[in-house]
């Protein structure tokens, strides 16, 4: 018997510890929006030469800045506490009053190329003039001041990755697009609540915003709000997210104004708000049902008698616990409190420990009776150890609960 349940709690071991490497998500096709450039190098090159929007450190006319992002991915890491949110494609577009002037007077310099004979049928077909002729390098042409910089930013992130360099598409009907691609960004999330672990639920939001305080307002583009009725129909399903389902993600733009001398002027900024929960479902299979089912044997145990080894099974119980405890370990970071799993085995254990002292007693008590008498337990000396068993039985289950529903409602707090 104490064989078979020492091989028990280490297949429980080996099989726990590997249990939570293995993530499988659905995943859609990525919403990225593609463009190529119509006009050839030398016409985009010319255009370059004449745009000078970057030149003005401040808006003289208000700007109304149509932002777009497309999330792929979020994982969180919680032994250190940082999530990372993987961004497909983002963009920031506003209408440029002075660029329709520039690109048709490039085309007029060359004498209306054919260039304009393929943009018109382009826009004769497609029913719109929002299409991009020309696409350049956003780091240079801030640099060089071609483009407005609006010092889009992040809010109160940790780092910032980029795989791919941003670009400036600009269209035919004078619209200029910032877009950022296959970004990466993280974040510290300590104040995550983790007592209702596994079965928690957290909020998250994050903020990209603008360093431009004055004449400039932010909304969501059309295409955003296109995607996230899509992501919603698909019940969040197309952004990769393991170990958690999304429960809402909604994104609108926010104003805040500035404080002191600064109340004239506000922040704008575009925000996202995540809530999602934990994936319970393999958790409850793999970890409450056990501990729940190894706590019913240590109570099961006390209905053994001594004789067949009940302490020895207790004690094969309670390195089973032992066992838990450390598989449970890096799930979560380092917290000054306990969480609804913790609570769980600290009352096994508990429970386990009182039941082998339990037993220790009634072992003790017999000892002491059979040899003072060299012989059986007397009719009242077995009386007394009936009740105190009964006694046993009956509480230890109604403080087991009663313990259990007191630290559950402690951690609702």
């Amino acid at each position: 018997m104490k064989k078979i349940l020492f091989f028990l709690v280490f297949l429980s071991t080996f099989i726990f510890s590997k249990s939570f490497a293995i993530e499988v998500s659905m995943l859609e096709a990525e919403k990225r929006i593609i463009f190529h450039q119509l006009f050839s190098k030398q016409t985009c090159g010319k255009i370059y030469e004449q745009i000078e929007f970057g030149a003005r450190k401040k808006l003289k006319e208000e700007v109304l800045l149509k932002a777009y992002h497309n999330i792929k991915r979020v994982n969180i890491d919680e032994e250190k506490a940082i999530l990372s949110i993987a961004i497909d494609q983002r963009t920031f577009s506003y209408k440029e009053a002075g660029l329709e002037r520039v690109i048709f007077k490039v085309l007029a310099e060359q004498d209306f190329s054919e260039e304009l004979a393929v943009i018109n049928e382009t826009v004769a077909i497609s029913k719109t003039k929002k299409i991009v002729v020309c696409e350049y390098d956003l780091n240079s042409g801030l640099e060089d001041g071609k483009f407005f910089n609006f010092f889009m930013n992040y809010d109160n992130h940790l780092k910032v990755q980029s795989n791919a360099k941003p670009q400036v598409l600009i269209y035919y009907d004078g619209t200029v697009e910032y877009a950022y691609y296959d970004e990466q960004v993280e974040y510290a999330i300590p104040e995550f609540n983790y007592r209702m672990y596994p079965f928690d639920n957290h909020e998250l939001r994050f903020n990209i915003s603008s360093e431009i305080y004055d004449k400039l307002f932010m909304e969501r583009s059309d295409q955003f709000k296109i995607l996230l009725n899509e992501t919603k129909d698909n019940d969040y399903n197309n952004i990769s997210f393991p170990g958690w389902k999304i429960a809402r993600y909604i994104s609108f733009p926010m104003s805040e104004p500035l404080v002191d001398v600064y109340s004239d002027y506000s922040k704008h900024s575009i925000v996202s708000e995540f809530s999602f929960q934990r994936n319970w479902a393999s958790y409850l299979f793999k970890l409450i049902m056990p501990i729940i089912g190894i706590t019913f044997l240590t109570y099961a145990a006390v209905f053994m008698r001594l004789v067949d080894g009940r302490i020895v099974t207790l004690c094969s119980l309670l390195f089973t616990f032992v066992a838990f405890d450390f598989v449970s370990l890096g799930q979560t970071p380092e917290l000054q409190y306990i969480t609804l799993l913790d609570w769980l085995i600290f009352l096994g254990y508990t429970f386990n420990i009182i039941t082998i002292l339990f037993s220790i007693s009634e072992s003790y008590f017999l000892r002491q009776r059979t040899s003072a008498k060299a012989s059986d337990l007397g009719d009242v000396d077995r009386v007394f150890l009936n009740r105190i068993r009964f006694y046993y039985k009956t509480v230890m289950p109604v403080t087991y609960l009663v313990t259990f529903f007191i630290g559950y409602y402690f951690m609702l707090i």
